[in-house]
């Protein structure tokens, strides 16, 4: 990628690229609970695009008490449990697949939320540089949640992500998530009505750290960055690769919102 044109947007996912990744909560909550390792994960995705989790990231239903006992309701579901059993830890036989494990869906979902509310000590420093440089445009891309009327999440403080991007696609906000089509060529359509109708897919870099959010962007041209989970000072130095600029602070400080 070094060897291509300078980008002339940089979009990055939200959660595991420029905050701590909500997955290393579902992974210590796995852990805690004595449940297998990916399990949570595949629940949500066995019920693409129709779970209480996908409804809730394209903003079709609130976030609410309803929410968190369809959300457990599918987690808790005995037929992707026995799947999941078969699939993956290879019991294939029904009697001797556990008892399906009883999963605190609401705890989940908060400590998920409050994880992604820390910035990730390599990317948010790298994203305060590239922003103080001038030379790149910034857009996000991200599958989100909303939060209930009131809650201190809604507030956004001084040293929030949010403020570093010109252009945010929030998958609640606007009906559709990743990795479907339709959500990229809306931030396409954002990107070149505010910074010139000339800017094509190639001089656009995406950044997540989800396979198939990548796999979609290269169907549209867009060229991507794998963020690796625990790995993001090795997406720095990617970036500063594509940018030519000194992103990676080696000994990053702490940072909290």
């Amino acid at each position: 990628m070094a060897s291509q044109p300078r980008p002339k947007v940089l979009m990055f996912d939200i959660g595991g690229v420029c905050v701590v990744s909500p997955f290393q909560a579902i992974l210590d909550y796995e852990i805690q609970h004595g449940i297998p390792k990916g399990y949570i994960n595949y629940a949500i995705r066995e019920l693409t695009p129709n779970g209480a989790w996908h409804k809730l990231e394209r903003g079709e239903i609130p976030n609410d008490a309803n929410f968190m006992r369809g959300f457990k309701a599918d987690l808790e579901r005995p037929e992707i449990w026995a799947k999941f059993q078969r699939e993956r830890l290879g019991v294939k036989e029904r009697s001797r697949v556990p008892p399906v494990p009883t999963i605190d869906a609401e705890t989940l979902y908060w400590t998920m939320m409050s994880t992604a509310r820390q910035p990730d000590p390599y990317m948010y420093p790298a994203l305060k540089r590239l922003k103080a440089s001038g030379q790149y445009k910034l857009a996000a891309l991200s599958n989100t949640t909303i939060f209930p009327d009131g809650h201190e999440y809604n507030v956004v403080g001084p040293d929030d992500v949010r403020h570093i991007f010109e252009i945010f696609v929030s998958s609640a906000h606007v009906g559709m998530r990743k990795p479907n089509r339709d959500i990229y060529e809306l931030a396409l359509k954002l990107i070149r009505e505010r910074w010139g109708h000339d800017i094509a897919p190639h001089d656009i870099v995406f950044l997540d750290d989800i396979g198939e959010n990548l796999k979609t962007a290269k169907s549209l041209g867009i060229r991507t960055i794998r963020v690796v989970l625990g790995r993001t000072n090795e997406a720095v130095k990617e970036l500063e690769a594509v940018t030519g600029l000194h992103l990676l602070e080696e000994q990053p400080p702490t940072a909290k919102l």
